[in-house]
């Protein structure tokens, strides 16, 4: 608890991004790794094998794009550091660890984004409603556009939109029905996909396109399904990941995601 309270405290951060739990959810996230790290594993290994693969293929390897890139977990920083001279990380937190190794070194930059274009709009948001209209503009605008040899997108799909659903739970006192957050994570993820699309270079994308609930018999609670099309796309594999075993999340069931890898080029 005194490790992570002094992560709290020192880690860089705008107050918006504190408030609405972004920086709560990155330590969250680093924890979880730590308790989960062998059920992860085999997740880990197909994303850095495809990592590696796509690498081998690209006609140049001076620049790479890591969205959303958090802990760096799917692709550790030696192997953007091996594979790539001009390394640019882009989230809404970066960890302590990501700003001291900027400043050690100009090979890596840190972009500070909200890739998800709602964190400026969030203190606006009062219904249901507002969100749906949040999503439909920001279906209209560029939220980024980055070049580079090649551009990762990793695990962000469904992502995009819990903590803007989170922030208009508390707004109207009750949970969102998981197929109001279905329609959601499907409605960022396809704004997301739109951008990424529009980007300049290789595109590899780690997407999360299914979760599942299981009760501790191992029996199918709940399952989501994120229908973001992807034309124009090939899919490489697709495989599960154990994200949070029975009683990491709840002891009553466990959640597992269906992962699609995609490369364009």
């Amino acid at each position: 608890m005194i490790r992570e309270a002094f992560i709290f405290l020192f880690t860089p951060t705008s107050p918006v991004a504190k408030k609405y739990g972004f920086l709560y959810q990155s330590i969250a996230l680093q924890a979880r790794y730590h308790r989960c790290k062998k059920a992860w594993l085999p997740h880990l290994k197909n994303c850095q094998d495809l990592f590696l693969d796509t690498v081998r293929t690209l006609p140049q390897k001076k620049s790479v794009v890591i969205l959303g890139s958090s802990h760096l977990h799917e692709i550790p920083v030696h192997l953007l550091e091996k594979n790539f001279h001009s390394i640019t990380l882009v989230d809404v937190i970066h960890p302590i660890r990501h700003h001291l190794l900027a400043k050690r070194t100009s090979r890596v930059k840190l972009i500070t984004q909200d890739l998800s274009g709602s964190l400026a709009k969030l203190e606006d948001l009062h219904s249901l409603e507002d969100l749906y209209e949040l999503k439909d503009k920001l279906a209209q605008e560029t939220l980024f556009n980055f070049e580079a040899d090649l551009i990762v997108s990793g695990n962000l799909l469904s992502q995009l939109a819990l903590l803007p659903i989170e922030a208009i739970e508390k707004k109207i006192k009750r949970a969102l029905t998981l197929e109001e957050k279905d329609i959601l994570c499907t409605g960022f993820a396809e704004i997301h996909l739109k951008n990424l699309s529009a980007c300049k270079g290789t595109k590899l994308i780690y997407a999360d396109r299914e979760v599942t609930y299981r009760d501790p018999k191992g029996e199918e609670i709940y399952k989501g399904h994120y229908p973001v099309n992807f034309s124009g796309y090939e899919k490489l594999k697709e495989w599960t990941w154990l994200l949070a075993p029975l009683k990491e999340a709840s002891k009553d069931y466990s959640i597992e995601m269906k992962i699609e890898a995609y490369k364009q080029i």
